[in-house]
Formats: structure tokens, sequence, C-alpha cells
């Protein structure tokens, strides 16, 4: 992401095509009052990964972030993508939920003043989460991960039945096998979609097919957790890539815990298999502390799934020790960029178990117990494969 140590966007893609004095007369009208741009936001605008954010001041000293989307997306699917994200904003005030930013008002039209679609919500005052290995000191990273755990728990409020968990998944891979038949695919092939969907037996879950259909934020960077000088998280924002699906693919944890953890350690680099493109090459940055904080955010997913019966499942999932090849076979059967990497993760799960038995100790346990070292063996293998996500 082309960002400014500020996250102010360096590389404005598209953003020539908005009219900002369009944008503010027509945030004036939204308003009801004069406002104005404020935090320099105009001419360096703050940048999500699919959009840029400006913040405007009414002259009642109320700010407002806007939040233009996806410059580079067919039009049609910014408008759908506005309207998407308005509903489940609607959804998420209309249940009580606290920790996301108040939906203000949204235009889904290229037919504004701005010239291009845009959400309109209250401006979360604070800084956006920095996490590292070291930082932030251990109490104050307790109570980001219990606050975000309870946010992530209350979207899960939000549900649906429109779909059981088979079809949502085979419609998804029987879409990506149509493409590659028209050569609409060039990342993968039909015959590796096609391995995809041999996988389903063994990742489906019967006992949760029928389970309803639930909210994910889809994009817990650190970067959209703000928070204050003492860690209150003051709000999660952006749910541009919130989503209602099956309660069984549903359970992950934030990315700054896995993709995006920062750590002092050089990342070990383990090379496996060939290809066409050389060796897969896995990068991880397991270490302590990131051990410790997935724990940390485990016990209190769990605490607060006592007595929930659907929170309860999620939980078994988020715990499970397959929870990580899972999710990147989700990952891989559902989108567009990494189809291969199922395949790859058991392939190089025994590699690892083989060459590195009992690496974190053994953990007496009963069974279905939570087991440490099983787990990380598993994080240690997909921990940091950002590299090869797009």
């Amino acid at each position: 992401m082309d960002m400014d140590a500020q996250g102010r966007k360096i590389v404005l893609d598209g953003y020539d095509n908005i009219s900002l004095d369009g944008l503010q007369e027509e945030m004036c009208s939204l308003l009801g009052l004069q406002c104005q741009f404020i935090m320099d936001t105009r001419q360096r605008p703050f940048g999500g990964s699919e959009c840029i954010i400006v913040v405007l001041e009414d002259e009642e000293g109320s700010k407002w972030a806007v939040r233009p989307l996806q410059f580079r997306a067919f039009p049609e699917h910014v408008v759908m993508t506005v309207k998407r994200e308005a509903e489940l904003r609607l959804a998420i005030e209309e249940a009580g939920i606290a920790g996301i930013t108040e939906l203000k008002a949204f235009s889904a039209t290229f037919d504004n003043p701005a010239r291009f679609p845009f959400l309109v919500s209250e401006w979360a005052e604070g800084t956006q989460l920095r996490w590292t290995e070291s930082y932030p000191p251990l109490p104050q990273r307790e109570k980001v991960l219990r606050s975000v755990a309870r946010i992530v728990s209350d979207l899960l409020q939000i549900q649906s039945k429109e779909y059981t968990a088979t079809s949502y998944i085979t419609t998804l891979i029987n879409r990506k096998i149509k493409r590659a038949e028209n050569n609409k695919l060039p990342s993968a092939t039909r015959s590796e979609c096609l391995d995809q969907q041999g996988l389903v037996a063994e990742y489906l879950i019967p006992d949760l097919d029928d389970s309803p259909c639930v909210l994910i934020h889809g994009d817990l960077t650190a970067e959209n957790v703000i928070v204050d000088e003492d860690f209150n998280v003051k709000a999660i924002i952006d749910l541009g890539f919130a989503d209602i699906i099956p309660l069984q693919f549903s359970a992950c944890f934030p990315n700054f815990l896995t993709l995006e953890f920062e750590s002092l350690h050089e990342p070990v680099e383990v090379e496996h298999g060939s290809g066409i493109n050389g060796p897969l090459v896995w990068r991880s940055r397991n270490t302590e502390m990131m051990r410790r904080d997935w724990e940390f955010y485990l016990r209190c997913v769990e605490e607060l799934s006592r007595g929930h019966p659907m929170l309860e499942a999620y939980y078994k999932l988020l715990a499970a020790e397959d929870e990580i090849k899972r999710y990147w076979w989700i990952m891989a059967a559902t989108k567009l960029k990494i189809k291969k990497l199922a395949a790859k993760v058991k392939e190089l799960e025994e590699t690892r178990k083989t060459d590195h038995p009992d690496r974190f100790g053994a953990v007496a346990r009963q069974p279905g117990e939570y087991v440490a070292n099983e787990r990380f063996l598993n994080l240690n293998l997909v921990s940091a494969v950002a590299d090869i996500l797009p």
C-alpha cells in the first residue's frame, strides 16, 4: 500500500476523478451545516486498502470521515459495495452494537456533486493501532485484545439464513471453475479449482451446515483499530470487506495477530515443492509473544461465548487444531489469487512436523482440549504468508 509514515496516501489512484468542491457541497447539503476539510486531508487524505478518507468538520464542531471507495473497480461494483456496507452498518446500529463508527449518510451513485459514491461516518478520535512484538506493553495489549474480541463476538449477532455452508462454498468454487474453463482465471487452472472442490468433504462440518450466516468485519488490520492514549479501543473502522457468511467459515484471528504481526526477529524462510514459478516460500515470524497473543485472544472469545450456543460453536472453530488449515482452504477455495495455498498447507505441515517434532514442548491434554504445541506447529507454517497474498 502506498502510504507515508502518517498513513496518508502517496499514490492517489483515481483521486482526481472526485470533485472535492462537489464533495464539500454535498456534505453541507447532507448535514444542513457549513463544513470544511480539516487535518490537511484535502491534499493528503488518509488511506485504506480500497479507499481514501477525507475529514470534514461542520460549523458545530462535529467531525466526519468521508470515504469514497475502490477507484479501480467496475462502477457497478463500487455502487453495490457502498450499498452493501451501508446496509450492514444500519443493521449494526439497529442491534445496538458498540465499537463501530456510526453511519451518517451515503451516496451510492456517480451522479452526485462529488462524481463518486461515498459513505459518511462519524470521525473516530484517536490513533491507528500499532502492534509489534514489543509494543504495546503487555497490560495494554490485553486490553486491546479483550475489546476486539468483544466487538467481533457482537458482530456475530447480525445473522441471516440466506444459504447453507454447502451451497455457499460450492457456488463460489463452481463460479471459479467456470471462469477457469473460459480462460478468465489466469492464476489457476480448472484442475486446481477441482482440487479445491474435492476438499469440500474433508473440511466441511456437517453439523454446522444449517447454522446461520454471521457478520464478519473481514479486514481487522491494525490500521482499522482506533485507540486512545491509554489503548482503549475507541472504534473499529472500514467495513468495506464486511460480509455475512456461514458460521463455520467465519472463525479467524485478527490480521494484526497473524499476517501483519511485526517482529524484530528475521523471518524464517522455508521452501517446499516446485512448480512453474519455483518453490513455494513460507515466511514465519512465529514468536513467543505472538503465541501468547493468540492464546489470550482465544481465552477472551471463550469467556464471551459462555452460555451462548452459537458463540460457543464459533470458539470451538477458532480453537480447533485444524483452524489454520481450514482458514487457508477457505481462502484458497473462494479467493481469486491464492488457489494453490490449501494443498501446500497440508504438504508443508507434514514436512515441518517431521523436521521439528514437539517444537513448542509437549502439553498434557484431555480429549477435545486446546493443544498449544500442535496448534502452533500449524501457526508456524502460515503466520506470515502475506508475501504471497495479493
